[in-house]
């Protein structure tokens, strides 16, 4: 449970490192932390995350498919967020907003509950030495702040190219009595039919490197 003191130094923190993306940011206040984008944003009735949006073709292009909802991207380097920004004016797309957050460091009481009727974890670090793999941050904690987060309904979609941390993360979903596997247990797809395509996603196809994909729904309230 994070107290009421340690959320507002969170906040901050979340302040600063946001500070220079002012218009297509969210509006962080200390004192309102876990934030309810159900009242900041009424004009959007479907809120969807992303984590790990990197450079944000994935995101954009589901942002321009979907103009009447919300996309959250939460990204942990700061270059990437800003190059996203500068596309998405370009663009002309006023429905995403980004966030440069570390969810390895901190992300639990960010949000407010239900708050998301889509989940993506787009291709996160593999970690693939034995002795690194302490530094996944997809893990049951993590999980559990998914599912508190989550619309009963949610769509939980999972992305790696590297299997074992697949077959881990599949393992940690199948054992959780909140989300079921779309395709049936064990399922693993291989493509989702009309699904952008992230920069790295193509980089790996290009190379002949297979890529896997999980699908979830919250079939009860977490």
């Amino acid at each position: 449970m994070i107290t009421s003191p340690l959320r507002e130094k969170l906040a901050q923190i979340l302040q600063r490192k946001n500070a220079l993306t002012p218009r297509y940011g969210m509006e962080f206040n200390p004192h309102e932390m876990p934030y309810d984008l159900s009242r900041m944003y009424p004009q959007y009735p479907k809120r969807h995350l992303e984590i790990g949006s990197g450079w944000g073709e994935f995101t954009l292009q589901r942002a321009a498919q979907a103009p009447t909802e919300l996309f959250i991207a939460l990204e942990k380097k700061r270059k990437r967020v800003l190059r996203c920004v500068k596309r998405q004016q370009q663009q002309g797309l006023e429905n995403i907003r980004w966030m440069v957050l570390d969810v390895s460091w901190f992300f639990q009481g960010v949000f407010t509950p239900g708050t998301f009727h889509s989940i993506t974890i787009n291709f996160p670090d593999p970690w693939p030495k034995l002795r690194h793999q302490k530094h996944r941050f997809m893990s049951q904690e993590l999980l559990n702040t998914l599912t508190e987060i989550s619309h009963c309904g949610a769509l939980l979609e999972f992305a790696t190219d590297f299997y074992p941390y697949l077959e881990e993360v599949l393992l940690l979903l199948e054992h959780n009595r909140f989300w079921r596997n779309v395709h049936g247990p064990g399922v693993i797809l291989p493509e989702i039919a009309g699904r952008p395509r992230s920069y790295f996603e193509e980089l790996k196809r290009s190379e002949g490197a297979p890529v896997y994909f999980l699908q979830f729904v919250k079939d009860s309230a977490g």
